[in-house]
This record gives structure tokens, sequence and C-alpha cells, in this order.
């Protein structure tokens, strides 16, 4: 009976083994791909530049590295790809770096794109977008100075920027005074962190111009405005217990305040720069006054957020490191 038991599960870990090696090696046809490619230049047109003034029509180079494929929607002499069905497609060159992200052919930014796709249609979407705003950067002057995160790692920051995503988390779902004050605490936690690791306010700032404004960008387009807040709150969910903070925080901080920029009237886009802090503008545009002293109203208000419970969980997590 347990050879039997035995047997059984290792043709169970068997299949699983082989339906995850089939999904990681999904097979991507020209069809599939121009599909895809389609539905971007759709999204791409209906935006037709309204969020940034810049259409996010870019250059997209899927990579097929397992069969040394490449797959896209435009053509360059060094690339010399073949067309087939209104998309290119050619051998994959040695110059061309496996990793997702742009990269420069032909003087111009291309977003670089390893297969496989997630299997939902929108997170297919929000990943070639937020690649292709990346691309876009540079042109509209918010593309920052490279940025090191790593204090994200101490106990006291996480406390901190977990106070302050549960403040915009509220901020997020409410309206009124009671948003107002959700940004004030937020503001608040914010500033105290930084207080104590005064050398990376900088740091966090590019990181939510770099990637938060990708994340944003790709989301709004992808997303009408329901699924986007509802989007959040599952991000929020999902970075909560993450053993690291200091390369996710801004996918969460980012869009929220670009998110509570957008319910004002103000037009922000066109005021953000690749050094500000966005929080700035969200103060700004709901003409929020701090308290005279921030940082006795951070610790006053982190109370109603659970900042003991939180203080307790971190501290638990530094002992067991």
């Amino acid at each position: 009976m347990k050879i039997k038991r035995i047997l059984t599960v290792g043709v169970i870990f068997l299949m699983i083994c082989i339906v995850n090696t089939k999904a990681n090696n999904q097979n991507y046809s020209p069809e599939i791909i121009k599909a895809v490619l389609d539905e971007t230049q759709e999204l791409c047109s209906n935006d037709n530049g309204l969020l940034w003034g810049h259409s996010l029509d870019v250059p997209i180079l899927f990579v097929d590295e397992e069969n040394e494929i490449v797959y896209s929607n435009k053509n360059s002499s060094k690339l010399n790809l073949e067309e087939k069905n209104n998309i290119y497609i050619g051998k994959l060159p040695d110059f061309i770096r496996v990793k997702k992200g742009p990269q420069k052919i032909d003087k111009r930014n291309w977003a670089v794109i390893p297969l496989p796709l997630p299997e939902n249609k929108i997170e297919q979407q929000c990943v070639i977008l937020h690649e292709a705003f990346h691309c876009l950067q540079p042109q509209i002057d918010l593309k920052p100075l490279p940025y090191n995160n790593s204090h994200m790692e101490e106990m006291e920051a996480r406390v901190w920027l977990k106070l302050e995503w549960k403040a915009l988390d509220f901020a997020l779902h409410s309206e009124g005074e009671d948003r107002k004050q959700a940004i004030i605490d937020a503001i608040c936690f914010r500033k105290y962190r930084r207080a104590l690791y005064s050398d990376c306010d900088g740091c966090e700032n590019r990181f939510e111009i770099h990637e938060g404004m990708a994340e944003y960008t790709a989301q709004k387009i992808c997303r009408s405005k329901p699924e986007l807040k509802s989007f959040l709150q599952s991000k929020l969910e999902c970075l909560w217990e993450n053993k690291s903070y200091a390369d996710c925080f801004a996918y969460f901080t980012g869009p929220v305040y670009a998110y509570l920029l957008d319910e004002t009237e103000i037009n922000w886009r066109n005021q953000l720069g690749s050094k500000d802090d966005i929080a700035i503008l969200v103060q700004t545009a709901y003409n929020i006054s701090l308290p005279f002293d921030v940082y006795m109203e951070a610790e006053e208000r982190s109370v109603l957020y659970s900042g003991a419970k939180i203080m307790g969980e971190e501290l638990d997590r530094e002992i067991s490191l």
C-alpha cells in the first residue's frame, strides 16, 4: 500500500513538471504574436498620446530564447527581419540581451520582452505597455538617475512604509475629508521614514518615477477605473508579505499617488519631472497643509493603522533573519 502511494505521488509530481514545462515552453505562432501586437496597437491608438503627450507605439521585440527567434512590430537594418503576416520575424541576434527592458537598436529604444507572456490578456498588455513607457521616458524627461533603496531592508523603514501603504489604501477607497486625512497620514508616515534615512529621499523618488510611473501608465491604459482600484488593492495584498521591499515598493506607491492625482483637476503629468517627489504633487493638488509637528503626528496617527501590530510583525521578521 505504501509503495502504491509513493508511485501515485511520483506520477502526480511528474505530471505537474510536464505541465509546468509546457507552460514555460509555450509555442508562439506568428498568428498569436500578431494578435497580441494588434491589441497593443489598438490600446496605443485609443490613448493617442493622451496620457503623456507622446504615443506608446514603440518598437517591440519579443524574444523566444529557447528557439532563438524574435518577433516584432517594426523592422530595422540591424535586425534584418523578414515580414510575415504583417509582423517581422527573424533569428535572435547575438547583440540582443535577453532581458526585459529598453534596448537601443539603430538609434531607437526598443521594448525587449522575453517570452513567454502572462496567459491573461490584460496582464500581457500591461507587461508590454510598461516596457513601452520605459522606452518613452527619455523623451518626456522622466528618465531618472540610478537609485539604490537598500534601506528598505531595515526594520524601521519597512514599518513606516507599511503605515504609508495602509494610509494610501484608505485614501484610495475614501472620498472627501476622509481621503484628505488619509493622504495627510500617508505623507506624515513617509516623512517620518525619510527623516530616519535622510540620504534616501532622492532614491525613493527616482524609483517611483522610473518604475511607479511605468506601472501606473500600463495599468491605467489597460484597465477601467474600477478595475484599476481593485488591482491596486490586490497589489498591496501581494506586496505586504514580501521578504524584500527595496525593489518593489514603488509598484504600489507610484500608481496610487498617480491615481489620487487623477482624481483632481490638475494636469499633473505635465508638471512631473525626473527628480520630483510625487507625494508633494498630491499634497499640492489636495491643498493640504501638514501638521506643525509632522513626526509627533505620525507617531500618534500610527495607532489608527495598527502601528504596534506592524512593529511586532517586523520585529519578529528581524529576529528570524
